[in-house]
């Protein structure tokens, strides 16, 4: 039973109050007609809380924009996220022309991390035996195929939903087939993704998948904090260098500062403490919203999405925090050597599942702390 504007309302009640679910919430089909991102097809949903999200089909499905009651969750970069077809996405740093902004880019479906070569010679043609990737590989910038979309009751439930499917295929090479579903609830503040990766070829695939959920202004700013159950200190990987001069702080991948002049970008791998179920709750909070907060978290799945990577970029105009659960951590030859390479058999499917949402008023921010704070007093220091 959805709760609006205070009030609890049943199926019934709240269609006699309104003349389309549209009047308060749902999901629409609209398109960009201006600018870099001329052409990109958006689902907006809306929750009936104020909090919208739209997702981009044009743009490997992901959710581009996000906010809740005006103030958004998301870092938009100056290249205002174009349709992939305006500037480079082949080249190996394109992406970040491209690609990088908004609220999540998905990154993978065969790489991730910065550009690097490595051996294709499994899909049988002499003349590529290697393959050098580009910064995060090709799926953020892949057009989607809309599936459905649309609203259904569930009993008194009102279920916001859609599904698309991605595919990043070669001759050649690999097949892989995204399919993504998005699904909300009318009258809360929050939303799922499931993805499925099906192997739709018929020779071994590498497959790497990470999420960068890019949090900016204003739930990132100056005494922001991340609540997360980290194991242990940070570890930064070959890939993701960081400038340990910029900042003598301990812990300082848990806390955020005001926009730094010249300031080199800090990548940290930290390990995180899994519930009883796989997930792992994780959360950004600025306390100069005050005790009514809000808050963003991200709850993914620890068994789906192992590691857990955060950028953390303090510098004027690019001014964001990565939230990013993935499949591996970054460098081919030491994912390899790690074990952790997934290859992907003809048919193989993998699924992974993420809930995103805002924490909102004293009780949901120090619920979730009281969460955090469990899982890591679970484990033995």
């Amino acid at each position: 039973m959805p709760e609006l504007f205070g009030q609890h309302f049943s199926r019934q009640e709240l269609l006699r109050r309104i003349g389309h679910i549209y009047q308060i919430g749902g999901v629409q089909l609209l398109s960009s007609e201006d600018g870099p991102s001329r052409g990109v097809r958006l689902l907006e949903f809306r929750t009936g809380t104020g909090f919208v999200f739209k997702v981009a089909i044009e743009r490997g499905m992901d959710v581009t924009y996000c906010e809740y009651r005006g103030a958004s969750l998301a870092w938009i970069p100056p290249t205002l996220l174009p349709g992939p077809w305006y500037f480079e996405q082949q080249t190996e740093f394109g992406w970040l022309r491209t690609g990088l902004g908004g609220f999540c880019n998905t990154c993978g479906l065969v790489h991730i991390g910065n550009p690097e070569a490595d051996s294709v010679a499994q899909y049988n043609f002499p003349a590529r035996p290697a393959e050098r990737y580009g910064v995060h590989d090709r799926v953020a910038l892949l057009p989607g195929q809309l599936l459905r979309y649309g609203e259904r009751w569930e009993d008194n439930e009102c279920l916001i939903e859609a599904e698309g499917r991605v595919v990043q295929a070669q001759a050649y090479g690999e097949n892989l087939v995204l399919t993504r579903r998005y699904k909300a609830r009318l009258g809360e503040s929050r939303f799922f993704i499931q993805d499925e990766v099906e192997n739709g070829g018929f020779l071994p695939t590498v497959h790497m998948l990470l999420y960068h959920i890019n949090v900016g202004f204003p739930f990132v700013d100056d005494g922001s904090e991340l609540i997360a159950p980290i194991a242990g200190p940070p570890v930064v990987p070959s890939g993701l260098p960081t400038d340990k001069a910029q900042t003598s702080q301990p812990e300082e991948y848990t806390r955020f500062i005001a926009p730094q002049k010249n300031w080199l970008l800090q990548g940290f791998e930290l390990g995180m403490i899994t519930d009883s179920d796989g997930r792992v709750p994780v959360a950004i909070v600025n306390p100069k919203f005050g005790s009514a907060g809000p808050g963003v978290y991200v709850i993914y799945n620890g068994k789906q999405l192992p590691r857990y990577l955060e950028w953390r970029m303090m510098g004027e105009g690019q001014y964001a925090v990565g939230i990013e659960p993935c499949t591996n951590s970054v460098g081919r030859e030491q994912v390899r050597q790690a074990g952790e390479m997934i290859l992907l058999q003809p048919g193989e499917k993998r699924l992974y599942d993420l809930e995103v949402g805002v924490l909102v008023g004293t009780e949901q921010i120090q619920a979730f702390r009281n969460r955090v704070e469990s899982l890591r007093s679970s484990v033995p220091r």
